[in-house]
């Protein structure tokens, strides 16, 4: 009996999930990889500390070497290009420097991954203007930010991305603008009130905000980005940094799959598309929102690895499903640590959700501790039942555990009563005799937030 063809197009954070998975399941496969880069398993998470000078070596930044991925699958094309994918026939056709080719598969996993939106707008052609979600682009803004001749540079987009990046170029010395559409920071992640706090950790360190500012046109100098223009004001600049949101990468199969609004490949909760021999995975395929009941398409590494996971096992014959997502992540910004999980009280508002929040700030450790830190909570939970539907925290200390408690507790439906009584340790070291989850949670008769109905 032969052995089950498999064919992965891209090789990114999901698709090498994918194929890792698969080798570690004990069963036979014949794994073809195909993807149009060399730079194979890139952590682009490692980028701002590549332009904040805070790593020795970008070649750190790689989940695996690809001779070393070629001894452990069947194939590996890079620097190729699909073409086409014929689904009735089960064969992808691909273009590398053989020539044009053809793989014939049983089970086909699509990983292309999202790529930038692009703004559309005049002067988007001038030099100095960059997508840094590539190993090439972040080398040459790298490059770039070592020339006297760079002093001002914009970034283009307020998400944690841009934030991270904005910080990274200004320990560089460099003079730093932040340029995003919406009133305040990291708004797809977290309330106003949050986001404040960003914005002043930013203007303390030097940089420039310019917010509810929409960038209508580029002008340039001798073919170079020299201008922004907004619908508020001109700003002089030398590097545009573009770090705004993402589409999913699905042209291969728009014609055959079914789509969601944004384009992206939608999925069962086993990572199954329309067609059932192919499965689809990363920032190309949708997730299952825990809070929303509905299919979402959530940009993170967490969700990619986790649809890698549930794919391989699935293909190899292992009945699993997603559990969904609650969107958590975290940022860190000059020292200051955010972190969120589920939604906001601004979310709330636009899926109408009847909601309540609870604001609460402490000390993390008892106060006769000589290190310790403030602690900033945001519960938000629904009116009727009081299930937990989101969190937001803002301290200096490290509260990831917390945040993956409490995006647990969302997944699980559990309320905020539930929460009151809950088994938290204490130890002077981490906490207080009280933890503060537990203490906003009796606070929230008292002091509770507006009602969102």
């Amino acid at each position: 009996m032969s052995s089950e063809k498999i064919v992965i197009v891209g090789a990114n954070h999901a698709g090498l999930a994918v194929a890792r998975n698969l080798i570690d399941s004990g069963k036979e496969f014949e794994i073809t990889m195909i993807d149009k880069s060399d730079d194979l398993g890139y952590l682009s998470c490692g980028t701002p500390l590549l332009l904040g000078n805070e790593v020795n070596s970008y070649r750190n930044f790689f989940y695996i070497k690809n001779d070393e991925l070629r001894k452990q699958i069947a194939a590996l094309h890079t620097k190729a290009q699909v073409k086409s994918i014929d689904f009735r026939n089960k064969k992808v056709i691909f273009r590398d420097k053989q020539g044009l080719q053809g793989v014939k598969y049983d089970k086909l996993v699509l990983a292309t991954g999202a790529s930038q939106v692009s703004l559309g707008i005049s002067g988007s052609d001038l030099r100095g203007i960059y997508r840094i979600k590539n190993l090439n682009e972040a080398l040459e803004v790298n490059q770039r930010l070592d020339l006297n001749n760079v002093k001002n540079v914009a970034i283009i987009g307020g998400g944690y991305i841009g934030i991270e990046v904005a910080e990274a170029i200004q320990k560089r010395g460099k003079h730093v603008t932040i340029y995003d559409a919406n009133p305040y920071l990291m708004s797809a992640h977290y309330d106003e009130q949050f986001g404040h706090l960003v914005e002043g950790r930013l203007r303390e360190k030097g940089i420039d905000l310019c917010l509810a500012e929409e960038v209508q046109s580029y002008v340039g100098k001798a073919g170079k980005i020299a201008q922004i223009i907004t619908d508020r004001g001109k700003y002089l600049t030398d590097m545009v940094i573009l770090t705004m949101g993402f589409l999913p990468n699905t042209s291969l199969g728009r014609f055959h799959l079914e789509l969601y609004t944004n384009g992206a490949y939608i999925v069962n909760e086993y990572q199954q598309t329309s067609d059932p021999d192919v499965y689809a995975v990363g920032d190309c395929s949708t997730s299952y929102s825990n809070i929303l009941k509905e299919l979402v398409v959530n940009f993170s590494v967490s969700d990619a690895m986790r649809g890698a996971y549930v794919a391989a096992k699935n293909i190899a014959g292992e009945t699993i499903s997603s559990n969904g997502t609650q969107t958590s992540n975290a940022v860190q910004v000059f020292g200051l640590n955010l972190f969120s999980t589920g939604i906001t009280v601004t979310q709330a508002e636009r899926y109408n959700i009847p909601c309540e929040y609870v604001d609460y700030e402490t000390w993390q450790r008892p106060k006769f501790m000589l290190k310790n830190d403030r602690v900033k909570l945001r519960l938000v939970y629904h009116k009727q039942t009081h299930r937990l539907l989101g969190a937001q925290i803002a301290t200096e200390s490290d509260q990831a555990g917390t945040l993956h408690m409490l995006s647990l507790a969302i997944q699980k439906e559990v309320t905020i009563d539930e929460l009151k009584v809950s088994d938290f340790f204490f130890y002077p070291y981490f906490n207080q005799p009280e933890n503060f989850v537990i203490e906003a949670t009796r606070k929230m008769k008292k002091e509770s937030g507006r009602s969102v109905d």
